[in-house]
């Protein structure tokens, strides 16, 4: 696992906290951002960090490519799919880099990606992620914090960036 994934890592743990059963959250029970929902075999209440990590590697990072792509662009990716899904985060990343979009992260996606101005396309990342959270249905509950959390992760992927 490359350093960026672990400092990616860290971030998310930032607000992906311990165990949460909010009943307005669709996810329902919730251990550092691993929903029962999503995870029916995993018992939550048990889950540890080491665990969640991997599961963050295998099924968000990996398949988004942030091993692949520049510093700052693969923590708000990894961090979108995660609180949006990696479909949602790859179509962001190719709106954000001019790539086509299809929500398969590819070479095309890839190339896109390297050739871009990395703080130009973190912005624009941010700014479609935005948009997209003010279309969602349980905006008025959630929002605030995912727009706290975004500016956060927004600020954290320019501090990336070399």
């Amino acid at each position: 696992m490359r350093e960026n994934f672990k400092k990616s890592l860290n971030a998310l743990f930032y607000w992906e906290g311990g165990y949460v059963n909010d009943p307005n959250d669709p996810g329902g029970k919730t251990k550092y951002g691993i929903s029962k929902r999503a995870y029916p075999n995993v018992d939550i209440s048990k889950l540890t960090k080491k665990k969640a990590g991997e599961i963050y590697f295998n099924d968000y990072w990996e398949p988004c490519g942030c091993e692949d792509l520049p510093a700052g662009i693969d923590l708000i990716v990894f961090d979108t799919a995660v609180n949006c899904g990696t479909d949602k985060s790859v179509r962001i990343l190719q709106e954000s880099v001019g790539s086509s979009v299809d929500g398969v992260y590819g070479p095309n996606t890839q190339a896109a990606a390297e050739k871009s101005n990395q703080q130009s396309a973190i912005k624009e990342f941010v700014a479609r992620r935005a948009v997209y959270y003010g279309k969602l249905a349980k905006l008025d509950r959630f929002g605030l914090g995912w727009m706290r959390r975004l500016a956060d992760m927004h600020q954290r992927a320019l501090n990336l960036v070399k």
